[in-house]
């Protein structure tokens, strides 16, 4: 069963404000700077306050000036990349409803070029979302933002096929943000030429996974 976060725990994981002018801007860019360099140093050990405050050169009541805790650090760079994709696949709603599975397949490249290139150019974040998976106080966090994801996708198979059902086309989404997910990571941990043959092969699944409920020519 997923947890939830109490309204106690959701305002104490939220910035305490929001820069409003360019200095303040650009602390916050050092505090997050500073956190995502740590994290990327010590995997998914979640650095603490001092230290991201010492790497960014600033005096820990700095830092909580802007973020009541180290979660609410890890997070804020969380949420850049995660909010990242429901655009992305809502641009493939937009379009025009493929007509036969060649069209889908085109669909489902361009889908794959956008994903991709938000892992590519921001592959340095991996480890922080890591981190966020394995710590219990911000997993329910990512959870809504995969629960958007896989409503998203599965949005995006009815549209392609209006007769599927919603609980197949969300089972269905739920598998290819997964699976894509965690193929991706390894990619990203070796080298471009082999995350390059991983998404190809995480394409050749996904094709082989939704087309026989899409009832495409």
């Amino acid at each position: 069963m997923k947890r939830s976060l109490d309204r106690k725990t959701r305002i104490a994981l939220e910035p305490r404000k929001q820069p409003r002018q360019q200095r303040s801007s650009k602390v916050v860019d050092r505090i997050l700077d500073a956190a995502l360099i740590l994290t990327r140093e010590q995997g998914t050990r979640t650095p603490t306050t001092l230290a991201i405050a010492q790497r960014a050169g600033l005096s820990v009541g700095s830092v909580y000036q802007y973020f009541p805790n180290k979660e609410a650090i890890l997070l804020d760079l969380a949420r850049r990349w995660l909010s990242s994709f429901p655009e992305v696949i809502e641009r493939r709603i937009k379009a025009p409803r493929p007509a036969n599975r060649e069209e889908f397949r085109r669909e489902v490249r361009k889908l794959f070029v956008d994903t991709s290139s938000i892992y590519l150019e921001n592959a340095t974040l991996m480890p922080v979302i890591e981190a966020i998976s394995g710590n219990a106080d911000l997993r329910p966090i990512q959870d809504e933002y995969d629960e958007q994801i896989i409503a998203l996708y599965a949005a995006w198979l009815r549209h392609v096929n209006p007769a599927l059902e919603d609980k197949i086309a969300r089972r269905l989404g739920l598998v290819m943000m997964e699976v894509g997910h965690a193929c991706r990571l390894v990619g990203l941990k070796r080298d471009r030429r082999t995350f390059d043959l991983i998404e190809d092969d995480v394409e050749a699944m996904w094709l082989a996974l939704v087309s026989p409920y899409l009832n495409l020519d």
